[in-house]
């Protein structure tokens, strides 16, 4: 019997790290990510993302990158990569997030239309369509922001930290994409 391949969810700037090959903002991680990729496309794991990444990875933001732009990149990448559409139930999700009073002892902050999308598109894998999502990968730690991050969500939850999406929101594994076996460099 098959054993079930690791399954990701990527927020959009994990893409565009990996794109503009930003090794003097996240090192090592590019290279993950570019690790996570081969695998995908070798069906050693399978990688998700809100279509929602369509249009926030635009070619001002791949200005170091020498793909064309962002749907051939996909193109490439056909069935290793899988586009979650944000139905109306992924976005009841993402506005009953964004509607949180997000808060902690260093002030109040909101959860960001797009975050809250890939927030819930993330936790509609799970529920709905029982995908075993072992992490969601962001570099998203809200600094320079006035927003929620999606790594540390949970310590701006004092005030929501009781409802049920936010419960099973906190529950997700949220972190950095760092490959769980590293290849060595060569």
């Amino acid at each position: 019997m098959n054993e079930p391949v690791p399954q990701y969810y990527w927020d959009s700037c994990v893409f565009i790290a990996y794109l503009n090959d930003e090794r003097t903002a996240y090192g090592q991680y590019v290279d993950h990510i570019g690790q996570f990729l081969d695998e995908a496309k070798a069906g050693q794991c399978k990688i998700y993302c809100s279509t929602i990444t369509l249009a926030e990875v635009t070619r001002q933001r791949l200005a170091k990158s020498q793909v064309g732009s962002f749907n051939e990149f996909l193109a490439d990448f056909r069935s290793a990569i899988i586009p979650v559409d944000p139905d109306p139930n992924i976005m009841i999700v993402a506005g009953h997030l964004r509607g949180m009073e997000y808060t902690k002892s260093t002030g109040t902050r909101t959860l960001a239309t797009p975050d809250a999308i890939h927030l819930a598109t993330a936790l509609a894998l799970i529920e709905t369509y029982r995908v075993p999502i072992d992490a969601l990968h962001t570099f998203d730690r809200g600094t320079n922001s006035n927003n929620v991050p999606i790594i540390g969500y949970e310590t701006w939850c004092e005030k929501c930290d009781q409802d049920e999406t936010v419960k099973r929101l906190i529950k997700l594994r949220r972190e950095q994409p760092q490959h769980p076996a590293p290849k060595l460099g060569v």
